[in-house]
């Protein structure tokens, strides 16, 4: 129960830490897996600091939804990971997992304290933070030591401050497009970066659900996500804009899920909602018409495809509820 003076949780503080409690608990079961079946003894520390943390935020949220006598989620649990089973990836998948797991860790934490009112919901986010930008720092630099930290590209230093003259600055849907900007640059090696790591998880899970109109799902979001790998690149390279060689992850070839489909269904739930921000990020920092177009286009289809899951999910009993007002309609009809 609430003391005090202390006030209720309110909506955005509930919905981040419920969101934060699940994706943890579905973290867990994934790291385990890759604890257990790693190599390389340069990954495990990384894997073993993120298992640590995932599973102190568990304890926290459980913790304060106990005293505010809110129901703790399901989450994931050991039923979603399959013991025994093995590899799907490798070390190096591994850690580009850790390293884009803090990056989307980093995003989401400084969010859900940016909008939550109590101090000690802050202080919690805020512990978060410092946590996962320890996990981004380890995996990065676990990547540099192996030669496998894949950079923006570079460009040339400006050589003077000038001002924009012409409206064709802006961009049109045709003809010739003037010269990438660095923050478009950046933000189209982040995609790139994403699509790489979303083609990853779906190839592998494509290769090992149990339900074929899973398997196909899957299949169909690694053809999405090869689509916008390739159109990312070719934007760079007619702009004469080098790009380090991307990577595809290594994928063994186990047929046998280390995860259970529902579990499997909610890291790509989880990483189309990443894309769809990151598009949504793109389009405000893209001047140039035909970037901004295109983001828009691809944050419909993405969006499609995370509908077609949702209802995949739901036709299976999958998808837990997150917390919501209530139906203040349907309270007045009782």
């Amino acid at each position: 129960m609430n003391g005090g003076s202390i006030p209720k949780l309110i909506s955005s503080e509930m919905a981040m830490l419920w969101n934060t409690y699940v994706a943890d608990t579905a973290a867990v079961c994934c790291i385990k897996h890759y604890i257990k079946t790693n190599e390389d003894p340069d990954v495990l520390p990384v894997l073993k600091y993120a298992l640590s943390i995932a599973q102190d935020h568990i304890d926290d949220i459980s913790s304060l939804f106990n005293k505010e006598e809110i129901p703790i989620p399901n989450g994931f649990n050991e039923k979603d990971l399959h013991n025994d089973t093995p590899r799907l990836f490798s070390d190096v998948t591994y850690i580009r997992f850790m390293h884009h797991l803090g990056r989307t860790g980093l995003n989401a934490y400084s969010l859900a304290k940016s909008v939550s009112a109590r101090k000690d919901v802050r202080g919690m986010f805020k512990k978060y933070y410092e946590q996962t930008e320890k996990l981004f720092d380890m995996a990065a630099e676990a990547m540099e030591e192996k030669g496998i930290f894949i950079r923006s590209p570079y460009i040339d230093y400006p050589k003077k401050v000038e001002y924009v003259s012409d409206h064709r600055f802006l961009g049109g849907i045709l003809g010739k497009k003037r010269q990438l900007l660095a923050i478009e640059i950046a933000h189209l090696g982040t995609n790139i970066e994403l699509s790489n790591i979303a083609k990853t998880m779906l190839l592998a899970f494509s290769q090992v659900a149990k339900q074929k109109v899973i398997s196909d799902y899957f299949k169909r979001g690694y053809d999405m996500s090869l689509e916008h790998a390739e159109y990312f690149l070719n934007v760079l390279k007619n702009d004469d804009v080098a790009y380090p060689s991307t990577w595809d992850g290594s994928i063994t070839d186990s047929t046998i899920s280390p995860f259970s489909d529902r579990l499997m269904m909610f890291l790509i739930a989880s990483i189309t909602a990443v894309g769809v921000m990151d598009f949504g990020i793109a389009i405000g920092a893209s001047i140039r018409k035909d970037l901004a177009i295109q983001y828009a286009k691809m944050m419909i289809k993405v969006g499609n495809f995370a509908d077609e899951g949702a209802k995949i999910m739901i036709d299976n009993g999958w998808l837990e509820k997150p917390p919501q007002s209530l139906d203040r309609e349907k309270l007045r009809n009782k």
